[in-house]
């Protein structure tokens, strides 16, 4: 090897580090961000809502081995590390998916029960009792999820919380335009005072109408939120007709790379356009 070939090399060697050094800064904070953003979320889901204990870093472990068995399997299916980035790419936001499943099923819940608990609280103010004591009957007629969260409340209230900052605490945990406002509401009748009942009665009815409201949106915008999945679902579609149809033309376009990424391009494209049908459909109350 001449002088000239190791100079070559060496400044070939230093690029490359360069360049690789470069991709890890900018990527690494990029990375941490939204392993950061994932941990917070699997906390406040899993922890703080759903009262189930787990350690979060072995939520953390259990996803990436996750993601990486999905990316092995797309590895096995298409013999191509090109499936194998598709898998894991997609695995990657399947337990956010979970999350924000599991997160909007629960607040769908309790926003159920809202009106409701807010008629045994009236009940029980009315029959002589406190604020305090008439969410202690709540916590103990109540079903969950509603009895979990007036439990939790209750407990920080014992600790030596104040009242107004365990409903505050409460309110930030279940992220509901419809408890904000009633936690909001009875903050500020406990600072200025008045009829208790008369308040809780007048934020039911407040809170049933907007339900009401809320209802007859999720009914107008139920056709455009079909489209989104329709839309969404219609590349799968044409692409598993194609290769019933003809098969050797549909194997092709899979083994070669431009056509796995035009693929892979389109099928993003499809997916960003359904999410934003969704996102221009969901109406904030």
């Amino acid at each position: 090897m001449t002088t000239t070939d190791l100079v070559v090399f060496a400044v070939s060697t230093l690029f490359i580090f360069v360049c690789v050094a470069l991709m890890v800064m900018r990527v690494g904070p990029a990375v941490g961000y939204f392993q950061r953003r994932y941990a917070e979320k699997a906390e406040r889901v899993l922890n703080r809502q759903l009262l189930m204990g787990v350690d979060i870093n072995q939520v953390m472990l259990l996803t990436v081995i996750g993601v990486l068995a999905c990316g092995m399997i797309g590895y096995l299916m298409g013999e191509s590390g090109f499936w194998f980035v598709v898998f894991a790419v997609a695995a990657m936001f399947m337990p956010n998916l979970v999350l924000n499943h599991m997160e909007q099923k629960r607040r769908k819940k309790l926003e159920t029960q809202l009106v409701d608990g807010i008629t045994s609280l009236s009940s029980g103010v009315r029959a002589g009792l406190t604020l305090v004591q008439s969410m202690q009957l709540l916590a103990q007629n109540a079903r969950p999820p509603i009895r979990q969260e007036i439990e939790h409340m209750l407990r920080e209230y014992e600790l030596g919380v104040d009242i107004g900052q365990a409903m505050l605490n409460a309110s930030n945990r279940i992220r509901s335009p419809h408890y904000r406002l009633l936690f909001s509401a009875i903050q500020v009748h406990l600072q200025r005072g008045g009829d208790v009942a008369e308040s809780l009665d007048r934020i039911s009815d407040s809170v049933r109408e907007i339900q009401r409201l809320d209802g007859k949106l999720t009914t107008l915008t139920a056709q455009g939120r079909s489209q989104a999945w329709m839309m969404g679902m219609a590349g799968i579609a044409i692409m598993g007709i194609g290769y019933v149809i003809a098969p050797v033309e549909a194997e092709a376009v899979l083994a070669d790379p431009a056509g796995r990424f035009v693929l892979f391009v389109a099928l993003l494209l499809v997916g960003a356009g359904a999410w934003w049908i969704r996102r221009i459909m969901s109406i904030d109350m």
